[in-house]
């Protein structure tokens, strides 16, 4: 079986595959649609549900 993403048992150490830090923001993107018209792109969700997850379970 392949992992996209594993952490640490506490879940305050996480890493991911792929970096999707890289693609937080459109000008990231090689191809963006010009009429979303976002700041910042849909892949900053997992990002704030990590922080959900720690402002729970932290």
């Amino acid at each position: 079986k392949s992992a996209a993403a594993i952490s640490s048992k506490d879940g305050r150490h996480l890493a991911i595959m792929p970096h999707l830090e890289r693609s937080i923001f459109p000008w990231n993107w090689g191809h963006y649609d010009q009429s979303r018209n976002d700041e910042i792109s849909p892949w900053i969700l997992p990002f704030e549900n990590a922080r959900e997850w720690l402002e729970e379970n932290g």
